[in-house]
């Protein structure tokens, strides 16, 4: 199993901190860090083009100013600002709709998504900290490579503060569940506030895409997965 170090610079292509430097130099600290987070979430983007669009964007803030990217006045900018949003926007999703599960008597959290990005190690960093006291396994399959006999997915793992990745055949991971006694309150508190008269698919659809619904706990108790 590989135990990671969060996006290693060899996996950058190149170095940025000349440029980042630069432009650190040159901008109000609030513009920076917004840039900076942009910068961080465009570089997880599995777009082929992603260095070239960044390098633009970087670029550009150099040239004319920090306002220029962030504002979107271009269109490299606004590339950029999309290889940013897709990445955000899929860590959101993830921690947002699954539903952690225990699985035995060792304090495990365990839980499945897809995702399409490098967003595994966000995401788990983001339940490691909302669950410090359990040790946490997630298994990411992929939107873009899809499970076959040879590729079945990543398991991640964090305990410790640190996060291990294997390749699995998840087909074959069976993991014995445990009672979950939080779900039995969730699951009472969302039937009281469920109005069945009041249902609306398509809303529901606008506010939580239907290729996510097999993972809401709640949905499934409603016969809506």
């Amino acid at each position: 199993m590989e135990q990671l170090s969060f996006i290693e610079k060899d996996e950058l292509k190149r170095d940025f901190d000349l440029d980042i430097q630069k432009i650190k130099a040159s901008a109000d600290r609030e513009a920076f860090q917004m840039f900076r987070k942009e910068l961080f979430f465009a570089l997880l983007n599995k777009n082929p083009s992603k260095y070239r669009i960044i390098d633009q964007a970087i670029q550009q803030a150099k040239d004319k100013g920090l306002s220029y990217v962030l504002c979107k006045v271009s269109d490299e900018a606004k590339r950029f600002h999309r290889l940013s949003r897709e990445v955000g926007a899929e860590r959101y999703r993830a921690t947002a709709f699954m539903r952690l599960q225990p699985i035995d008597e060792h304090t495990v959290l365990f839980g499945e998504f897809e995702i399409k990005h490098q967003t595994g190690e966000l995401i788990m960093l983001h339940f490691m900290k909302r669950f410090p006291l359990y040790n946490i396994m997630i298994v990411f399959g992929s939107e873009v490579y899809p499970p076959t006999k040879d590729f079945g997915g990543w398991v991640y793992i964090g305990r410790n503060k640190e996060i291990f990745k294997e390749q699995i055949d998840h087909k074959k991971v069976v993991l014995p569940k445990a009672p979950d006694e939080y779900e039995k309150y969730w699951l009472a508190f969302y039937r009281s506030q469920f109005i069945p008269e009041r249902k609306n698919l398509r809303y529901l659809k606008r506010m939580i895409p239907k290729k996510y619904w097999k993972w809401v706990t709640e949905l499934k108790e409603f016969g809506l997965s």
